[in-house]
């Protein structure tokens, strides 16, 4: 009989959940469940912007209805199928998303006591209120511990889970104290199925702990209670509350309990893969090899590489081993906003003239858009509405448009955003090639990249790259299921995965003449990206508007 896998994918505003034939890259059925608290499924605060939260259950409801959902439709296609042909299932989700926990592994947002309390709940990735602590981390390491933070480009982000938890310990005391521990969502979804009632023995991520909680075997692990006490002594505290070992995705967080199997309706003692982040998940199931950077495009955009070359690069998110592929070092970069801010950017800026609603609107300003050559619009942007995660780890800077006039117009903007990202992509690739980390290729995957060949042109274009696109729309579902094969099959990721993914047939080739604009360009938003962004530099920002004026004038003009 043939034997089926289950990868679950968390987002940031849906999870969904595919099944596939193991050894095969055909995705027999697929689901999705949109988060229904909050806004587009994330818990605000209209008076701080940087509030993100989610609430926990809905975690649990989305599993339980994808899972449901796609047995069903695999019964319905595959004749003969059975549940118990499900042998494994995978976990890739958003992070660093934190949750509090009891001693039991609840979820403190779960109980009565803190069921309103947005203290309580998920803290998302793109939850940004921890930027002083977060500057206090990377303050006290570059003192005291300067390697902690050499993995993760020499700064620690707001994004990221000591910034979070200390936060808490200082906005919240009692809620703190409350929470017995702490569990990234990665880590929590797979304990909830097996049972484990015990925080300190789950199953933790290796991508989770590198990339986000300062781990690294080489100094114990997580970072010593010296350093944390002099963070704050409760942090030292809860060190003994949170996990001596995170291990790679390859490797068993344990198997479904008998009840959880019967309300999802698969076999009870069904294989659970150690989870990971989606990005992460996403790059295995877009075929990644060295060589190779792997964009996961959507509200933010994750690259992923891995090298056989153990070293820090400064400005990135992280180089790990084993966080991608077990046996390589993961490296991680990214922008925090690039799905958002076009969405932005249509839902709060554009006129109605460009259509009754947002998908509409999409559609006639990529349009539009397309029909403008590089430089024609004569503006430049920096793509920080949601801070910069990479090269300069800031999450206090914002964005900004420049060069605009009484003649603009909404699809010039919408253009200049698009730019403003890929410009940002290529300020990537540029400190990734400055520390011998080649890029040979690009993979592009994600809505925006199947949906938006005028982005994919773009970015072709200002990367002087050729740009290739997956084979699927479900690049991080399909990675947790490959991952969850590799467990169930005892297989390594290198085995399994060519069978497992495929790419596109399109290629985005670049074009002599847009490379050349987008080449002088560059060096303008170069000249804004370090102005704005580095502290102390001496940058003259007087001939930028003068020279985006030539450039339109050329562009208009050839």
């Amino acid at each position: 009989m043939k034997k089926y896998t289950i990868g679950l994918d968390y987002g940031t505003n849906s999870c969904r959940a595919v099944v596939m034939e193991i050894g095969s890259s055909k995705e027999i059925a697929s689901s999705i469940f949109p988060y229904p608290s909050g806004e587009l499924g994330i818990l605000v605060n209209e008076s701080d912007p940087h509030v993100a939260r989610q609430h926990p259950q809905d975690y649990i409801d989305g599993m339980i209805t994808n899972v449901k959902n796609v047995l069903k439709d695999t019964k319905d296609s595959v004749k003969g199928f059975e549940s118990s042909q499900v042998k494994s299932l995978g976990f890739a989700t958003t992070g660093s998303t934190v949750i509090p926990v009891d001693k039991n592994n609840q979820a403190l947002a779960l109980s009565e006591k803190h069921q309103s309390n947005y203290n309580a709940m998920a803290w998302l990735w793109k939850d940004h209120t921890s930027s002083k602590e977060a500057e206090q981390i990377t303050a006290l390491a570059a003192e005291i511990r300067p390697e902690y933070i050499q993995r993760c480009g020499g700064t620690y982000s707001s994004e990221w889970f000591w910034a979070k938890v200390l936060h808490l310990k200082n906005i919240d005391p009692a809620t703190f104290d409350d929470s017995y521990s702490f569990v990234e969502l990665c880590d929590f979804l797979p304990a909830t199925l097996t049972g484990n009632s015990d925080p300190t023995t789950i199953a933790r991520s290796i991508c989770a702990a590198g990339h986000k909680a300062l781990y690294d075997d080489s100094w114990g692990g997580l970072p010593d209670k010296d350093f944390l006490k002099q963070l704050d002594p409760s942090l030292a505290d809860l060190r003994d509350r949170l996990y001596q070992k995170a291990s790679p995705s390859d490797e068993s967080a344990g198997t479904i309990n008998a009840e959880w199997a019967a309300t999802l309706g698969l076999a009870e003692g069904t294989q659970l893969a150690i989870g990971a982040f989606d990005a992460h998940m996403g790059a295995v199931g877009a075929s990644i090899k060295e060589g190779s950077l792997i964009k996961i495009m959507g509200t933010s955009t994750c690259d992923l590489l891995i090298s056989k070359q153990d070293k820090a690069i400064e400005g990135v998110c992280g180089t790990v081993k084993d966080s991608v592929v077990p046996g390589f070092i993961g490296i991680e970069a990214g922008q925090s906003a690039v799905g958002d801010l076009f969405l932005w950017f249509v839902n709060n800026i554009v006129p109605d003239s460009y259509g009754k609603d947002q998908n509409e609107k999409f559609k006639n300003l990529t349009i539009e858009a397309d029909k403008l050559s590089a430089g024609q619009s004569g503006l430049l942007s920096l793509d920080w509405n949601n801070g910069n995660r990479c090269v300069l780890v800031d999450m206090n800077l914002s964005g900004m448009i420049l060069g605009q006039t009484l003649h603009t117009k909404a699809h010039e903007i919408f253009r200049t955003l698009v730019e403003a990202t890929a410009f940002g992509a290529l300020k990537i690739i540029k400190r990734l090639d400055e520390s011998d980390v080649k890029v040979e290729e690009i993979i592009c995957c994600g809505g925006l990249a199947q949906k938006s060949a005028m982005m994919m042109q773009i970015y072709a274009n200002i990367t002087n790259r050729k740009i290739r696109i997956a084979g699927t729309e479900q690049t991080c579902a399909v990675g947790a299921a490959i991952f969850a094969a590799a467990v169930s099959e005892n297989t390594s990721i290198e085995e399994i995965q060519p069978a497992m993914t495929v790419l596109s047939e399109k290629v985005f080739v670049p074009e002599a003449n847009e490379v050349k604009t987008y080449e002088k360009l560059y060096t303008l938003y170069d000249q804004l990206h370090d102005s704005f962004g580095v502290k102390g530099n001496p940058v003259d920002l007087f001939n930028v508007m003068k020279d985006l004026h030539i450039i339109r004038q050329e562009s208009q003009n050839a």
